[in-house]
């Protein structure tokens, strides 16, 4: 894509992420209804754009490009882990804070700005290589998430836990956007055809996705305590680190061995994204001091503002 057309694309971002700022400061969206919003993407817009883009493609996806990106998205997390261990050892972060970088890291919003940025960006036919990231994710987070927020807590598992335990991070990991995700993903591999009444309802439910997005991101950016964040140099520091930097090494690294520019593209838009929400919901769930975390998450969204359409000019 011509960078041309990824700036295009990002003014129109920007320009909706100043709606959703203005109509929070007027008083048009309120904290309750952002909630309500934010709710109604993760559970019916996000699936229905998944679902429609990915099975309205007039071409398929041969089975060796679904392995390659399989493998990218696992690539891309691989090379986040390592980052996540690395950073903070770099920028001498206390240990009793490492876990919060090690979230911010890994952990990007790719359901929530990831989707609808990904379609507006690159179009329909790269959202079935998101699938893959979206999965990857809920796996690590339910997993190795939960796994290091409970270590940061001081939690230990029970000796007659362990089956309990299981189960409930299976639980955890089945939800709309991992079901719909596979679903998609099943029926596309498939060949099959949904209805076409079902196809034109997910059109027109998918079609508010990028709207809604933009509005909440830009009502949670009106709320925000920038300048709190901004005064730890080392968290804004890790943060330009993260969100300019890592996503071109990742990318380089991708490009040595993957010849799919789509696939690639991807990538970096999943890397691009700002830290998401559901560490710091996980943090205050097991009684953490999460300050960290929530000004990581203020400030890596402020900056992706500006560093997203930087990163997306690799596209």
């Amino acid at each position: 894509m011509s960078a041309g057309v990824v700036i295009e694309q990002m003014i129109m971002i920007t320009l909706l992420i100043a709606l959703g700022y203005y109509a929070y400061k007027k008083r048009l969206l309120t904290d309750e209804g952002t909630r309500g919003i934010s709710a109604l993407i993760v559970t019916i817009t996000n699936p229905c754009l998944m679902v429609y883009s990915m099975l309205s493609a007039e071409e398929r996806i041969s089975g060796r490009g679904l392995l390659t990106g399989l493998l990218s998205a696992v690539a891309v997390y691989v090379f986040l882990l390592v980052m996540a261990v690395l950073l903070p050892v770099l920028f001498r972060i206390k240990k009793d804070e490492r876990y919060c970088y090690f979230m911010l890291c890994v952990f990007g919003n790719i359901g929530f700005i990831g989707i609808p940025l990904t379609n507006a960006v690159l179009g329909p036919d790269a959202l079935v290589y998101v699938c893959f990231h979206n999965l990857i994710f809920s796996l690590l987070i339910y997993t190795l998430g939960v796994r290091i927020i409970r270590d940061a807590a001081g939690e230990e598992d029970g000796a007659g836990d362990g089956n309990m335990s299981f189960r409930r991070t299976v639980l955890n990991m089945i939800n709309t956007g991992t079901v719909s995700a596979v679903a998609a993903l099943i029926i596309y591999v498939a060949g099959w055809e949904l209805p076409k009444v079902i196809m034109t309802t997910c059109d027109y439910a998918g079609r508010a996705t990028t709207f809604l997005s933009m509005m909440v991101l830009g009502a949670a950016v009106a709320r925000m305590s920038v300048k709190e964040a901004v005064s730890n140099v080392k968290l804004l520091g890790f943060s330009l680190i993260r969100l300019l930097a890592v996503p071109v090494v990742i990318v380089f690294i991708l490009r040595l061995f993957i010849s799919d520019a789509l696939t690639v593209n991807t990538a970096i838009l999943m890397l691009a994204v700002p830290a998401g929400n559901m560490p710091l919901i996980m943090a205050t769930q097991h009684g953490l001091n999460a300050r960290t975390l929530s000004d990581g998450i203020v400030l890596t969204t402020v900056l992706s503002v500006l560093t997203i359409p930087i990163v997306t000019l690799l596209c």
